[in-house]
């Protein structure tokens, strides 16, 4: 009697349980990168600041990737929960399924950039630091577009730009101080003495 009503969930009902799992894990992941991202930005300026661009560049194109990332899969997600929704879901049914199983794969790549000790790696000289750093140049050059590369160096340039102006030196005096010093206290010092009055000899 309690079993002829239920007949489980329906493979339409498995998948949209699916994607709203997905989601969440995705908004956690996506509060926990933001920490990483914010991370890679504070690493970018302090290698700026002390002449290391190539690295600064390094980290910026990380945490270009990672921002990728998330925007990946909320709009591939977006895409799946209208597909889901549609009546013709068993036509779609395999599409579907391929989404949510690509979204999990890019999740996974998210929990990869996860660590923040591997963001100051980018500031380490040991050997397995540098190694590290031409691995993530290397994969990079693979996952990122041209048009990734050129936001990259527009991020660049205009924090290159914020750390010079908040490192602004004094400005050199255009006079030599001592030696400028040394003239007014002689020119005071011909003020400050009396005129020697010519005597005018008187004729016999």
């Amino acid at each position: 009697m309690g079993n002829s009503g239920s007949k489980g969930l329906s493979e339409q009902d498995k998948a949209i349980l699916q994607l709203k799992l997905q989601r969440d894990n995705l908004h956690k992941a996506q509060t926990r990168i933001n920490l990483v991202i914010e991370k890679e930005n504070q690493v970018a300026r302090q290698l700026l600041r002390n002449g290391q661009k190539e690295r600064a560049k390094l980290a910026l194109r990380k945490k270009r990737y990672q921002e990728s990332l998330i925007k990946q899969v909320f709009g591939q997600m977006d895409t799946l929960e209208q597909l889901i929704s549609t009546i013709e879901f068993k036509l779609i049914e395999k599409d579907v399924l391929y989404g949510l199983q690509e979204g999990n794969k890019v999740l996974g790549q998210l929990n990869n950039e996860m660590s923040l000790d591997k963001v100051d790696k980018i500031l380490d000289e040991s050997d397995e630091a540098i190694r590290y750093q031409e691995e993530i140049t290397d994969l990079l050059g693979t996952r990122m577009n041209q048009a990734d590369e050129t936001a990259v160096e527009e991020e660049l340039e205009a924090l290159e730009r914020e750390t010079k102006k908040t490192v602004v030196l004094p400005d050199v005096p255009t006079v030599r101080v001592g030696v400028e010093d040394d003239k007014e206290t002689r020119n005071e010092q011909k003020e400050d003495k009396p005129l020697k009055t010519q005597k005018t000899p008187v004729a016999a």
